[in-house]
């Protein structure tokens, strides 16, 4: 009789373990429930609570992004208007919203008579511990940096929070410094050197315009624009910098972009590997070690170099950079980490976390 209450009590655990195995693979694999609404009048995309590209919340984000692009592209063949509704968004993160100010910015130029209606963000709530706890007014950022615009929009804001009105956004289709003269003005106004800031996101910036649309790269993808968008911020001592493209990708332009040889001793020496990487995360690393850009413009110089050595030489700061499935972040103390996401952003945010006090 013990004995068979034994076998009883551990074929329930082994089917208690199997069906949380179960539960927990169904959980990682299936795709988030977005409530997509279509009627005869219009269609409706819905965000998820928090936009973050993050390893946790990265999937539900690009699902929404991919889910605004085909919607869209729906709508425009019917001559139906879409809402996008943020009314459950709550937690923005930097480099989702550079993400999003981007494609909406490509939609618009896709289909221009493309007609949108906006549920706003919920109003933050008045209880103060939630708020302590809610990083961003997302509709009062929203308002900032002029992503209601881009949709037709005049909403505004009053918010003078330091986390709203630190941010500034600007866009361009050409790596001209002029451009961005205004943002490197307003550091020096505050004390900050730019000195080493201004070549790196130049550096940047003329990557996206050189070889992020390249058409020598075969795809399947359109590019509409052949443009670069770029989020800064200075809060809490510490100033980020966010530039953003959405074109090939580093994983798909690197093979065209660096001789043959030069690739093979990459991908030995970087990442000890005896022939081509199949991770798009093990692309950007080897990307990030390149000495040598293929320009011979004199104001660049060293490429992609130069985007890792403004990290060396500020403690405490961080690189991190998005392109397609892959992440890569590098920090002061030499530390690496790349890992893989399930789906691609299909393009390239490259972020700069620079305490101000070493910059």
């Amino acid at each position: 009789m013990k004995r068979a209450k034994f076998f009883l009590q551990h074929w329930l655990r082994m089917v208690r373990k199997r069906t949380h195995r179960n539960i927990l693979s169904r959980k990682k694999h299936k795709k988030p429930r977005f409530r997509n609404q279509i009627s005869a009048k219009g269609m409706t995309v819905i965000a998820p609570k928090v936009l973050s590209l993050s390893l946790k919340h990265h999937k539900v984000f690009v699902y929404f992004k991919n889910a605004l692009e085909r919607l869209c592209s729906e709508a425009a063949r019917s001559s139906k208007k879409i809402k996008i509704n943020f009314r459950e968004t709550e937690v923005l993160s930097p480099d989702a919203c550079a993400t999003l100010v981007a494609t909406i910015d490509t939609i618009r130029t896709l289909y221009p008579n493309l007609k949108f209606s906006i549920i706003r963000p919920k109003n933050k709530p008045n209880d103060y511990r939630i708020q302590n706890r809610m990083k961003y007014d997302v509709d009062a950022v929203f308002c900032h940096i002029g992503l209601y615009k881009l949709l037709g929009f005049n909403y505004t804001s009053h918010s003078s929070k330091k986390n709203v009105v630190c941010w500034h956004y600007i866009r361009g289709d050409e790596a001209d410094g002029s451009i961005t003269k205004p943002l490197k003005d307003e550091l020096e106004n505050m004390g900050i050197s730019t000195s080493g800031l201004y070549r790196t996101w130049i550096e940047g910036i003329s990557n996206a315009v050189e070889h992020a649309y390249d058409i020598r790269i075969p795809t399947k993808r359109s590019f509409p624009l052949k443009r670069w968008w770029m989020l800064l911020a200075v809060l809490n001592d510490e100033m980020s910098i966010f530039v953003c493209d959405l074109g090939h990708g580093i994983p798909n332009t690197l093979e065209y972009t660096q001789d043959e040889h030069f690739l093979a001793k990459l991908w030995k020496e970087v990442l000890r590997l005896t022939t081509k990487p199949t991770n798009d995360c093990l692309y950007i690393k080897a990307a990030a070690a390149i000495k040598e850009s293929r320009t011979e413009l004199d104001y660049r110089g060293k490429g992609s170099t130069d985007i890792k050595s403004l990290i060396k030489e500020n403690k405490g700061s961080t690189l991190f950079i998005h392109s397609n499935k892959g992440t890569y972040t590098f920090s002061h103390n030499g530390n690496e980490r790349c890992y893989e996401n399930q789906l691609s952003i299909n393009g390239t945010i490259i972020q700069w976390n620079i305490p101000l006090n070493k910059a």
